[in-house]
């Protein structure tokens, strides 16, 4: 009986959000996003950064990689977010996107 309630703390100690490696998955989502579209540079960004924080092969990215590149498409054809999820996915995508190009037009002196 003690061995059953000791189980039952440990597997609630260990599956709480703090024992949790929290890893940011939105790159994953942003890169597929851009893989959907068609947008070589920030696709391939995406995937670098992804690459750096050893997320690119993860079981969970590879699915939203996947999922957000659908979206990808998707918008592309009809112009039109009909979903929660994807403009959340847009959203990250926008903000991504805004952030590198002010990063290299602020390095450029023309």
């Amino acid at each position: 009986m003690r061995l059953k309630w000791f189980s039952i703390v440990l597997f609630f100690i260990f599956s709480s959000p703090s024992f949790a490696v929290e890893k940011d998955y939105k790159i994953c989502n942003v890169g597929g996003f851009f893989s959907g579209t068609n947008d070589k540079f920030l696709s391939g960004l995406a995937a670098h950064i992804a690459q750096k924080k050893h997320i690119l092969d993860d079981p969970i990215c590879s699915a939203l990689w996947k999922n957000a590149s659908r979206i990808g498409e998707k918008l592309s054809e009809t112009r039109r977010v009909k979903e929660q999820a994807e403009e959340e996915i847009t959203h990250q995508a926008a903000a991504f996107s805004e952030k590198v190009y002010e990063a290299v037009s602020a390095g450029i002196k023309f």
